[in-house]
């Protein structure tokens, strides 16, 4: 017969559950941190700004549940880190997804989250103005507010100095007034999108902003000169779009000379004068120069004759411009795409340009034109053969509503609006 198992008695139990006690809490790691309790007040207030009625069951904002800790239980748009020495962990990030979320935003969300690095409420239909007199934390890098309803004034409190910002996206919107000038000291910002909001004014001064690449201010009613003179921008701008304003004033080559990173220069749309500067045709970077809808009238050649140019796309459609159309950007190598139509050129089409709008590949170093738009001109004299031998199929050629008198529609490219009465056509001369 077996033996019975021994019992302990109940003060070795104790000493033995007290024992496996300590031995679990020397292997276990300690429990994670909970948030600071300054954090989770601005995360509710975040929160409770927002109309309820527009928080979907299946949202991120709905999992938001404060009878949790918040860096330890929220699964979705919150983001922490503990920093060294501190008995907390601390809101780094706040990314909500575009639900449709409907409220306004409130100044602890600025003021109460100071380890803040990244804030994006993209995509939803956040109202109301930016909170006023307070400063954006000094650790936020990225700011997206795209994409919804805020209105108003940009505040100039929120730029210090001071700050860390490196990307501002505050495009589509339908915020007022002018860009604040305290925006240009923002010495680590690399890109600025203020596009599709209605604000007016001239642009400031932001030749200092030395890490600026990317700048986007389309469809506003800005105005004002923006290449007037060196200096409005700083030399590392890659991108300068401004499309859809009311921006004036003329070019000036040293303006093009003092950005020699800009690959991307649009003002389609505005009220600019004067010349294009033969400066924009042997920059050593730019690939798009797209300029149509102002009110230009000349083109300067270019000093080297367009050789060293990037350019790979040149609209100039719809200006003033006069006189014979340049002979440069025939000689520009990787030249794709000429917009030249809706201006006041005359004289004779260059050899030069029906041989690139006819070849099918590179020829002396030279890329075939993909798209040549000369209609709605004053161009006269006989088409070159080069052209009467396209056929449909390659390029995209217009010739139509100018002055050539054999220019029949059995030509592709005379198709269209037909050649203008003679009566009002200058005298030709090719």
């Amino acid at each position: 017969m077996a033996s019975a198992a021994r019992v302990l008695p109940p003060m070795a139990l104790l000493a033995l559950s007290i024992v496996l006690q300590l031995a679990a809490a020397a292997v276990s790691p300690p429990g994670p941190s909970p948030t600071f309790p300054g954090d989770t007040a601005a995360l509710a207030s975040l929160k409770s700004a927002v109309d309820a009625a527009t928080i979907p069951s299946y949202s991120c904002l709905a999992s938001w549940d404060f009878a949790r800790d918040p860096c330890t239980a929220f699964t979705c748009g919150v983001h922490c880190y503990t920093p060294p020495n501190s008995s907390h962990q601390r809101v780094a990030g706040v990314s909500l997804d575009p639900a449709g979320y409907s409220g306004t935003l409130p100044a602890p969300v600025f003021a109460s989250l100071p380890f803040l690095d990244t804030l994006s409420l993209r995509g939803n239909r956040f109202h109301g103005s930016l909170p006023a007199g307070v400063a954006l934390p000094p650790s936020l890098r990225i700011l997206v507010l795209s994409g919804n309803a805020f209105s108003g004034d940009i505040p100039a409190s929120l730029f210090t100095p001071a700050s860390s910002l490196h990307e501002l996206d505050l495009s589509r919107n339908a915020f007022t007034g002018g860009i604040p000038p305290q925006i240009a000291s923002l010495g680590a910002l690399t890109r600025m999108e203020l596009q599709h909001n209605r604000l007016t004014g001239s642009l400031p001064l932001m030749g200092k902003m030395r890490s600026l690449v990317h700048f986007d201010v389309s469809d506003n009613k800005l105005s004002g000169p923006l290449l007037d003179a060196p200096g409005r921008l700083p030399p590392t701008v890659v991108s300068v779009v401004a499309r859809d304003n009311r921006l004036s004033g003329p070019f000036q080559a040293a303006a093009f000379h003092a950005l020699p990173e800009m690959q991307v220069l649009d003002l389609t749309n505005n009220a600019v004068t004067g010349a294009v500067p033969g400066a924009a045709f042997e920059h050593p970077a730019l690939g798009q120069l797209r300029l149509g809808s102002n009110q230009l009238g000349t083109v300067e050649e270019a000093s080297d004759g367009g050789a060293s140019s990037q350019l790979l796309e040149v609209d100039l459609s719809g200006n003033r411009i006069t006189g014979r159309l340049p002979r440069c950007l025939a000689a520009i190598p990787r030249l794709r795409t000429v917009g030249l139509d809706r201006n006041r050129f005359d004289g004779g089409v260059p050899k030069q340009y029906a041989v690139r709008a006819a070849a099918g590949e590179v020829v002396d170093g030279k890329a075939p034109f993909a798209k040549l738009m000369l209609q709605g001109n004053y161009l006269c004299g006989a088409l070159p053969r080069e052209l009467r031998q396209m056929k449909e199929g390659g390029a995209m050629v217009s010739l139509a509503d100018n002055c050539l008198l054999k220019c029949p529609h059995k030509f592709f490219f005379c198709q269209g609006p037909p050649q203008k009465n003679h009566a009002t056509c200058p005298k030709c001369e090719p």
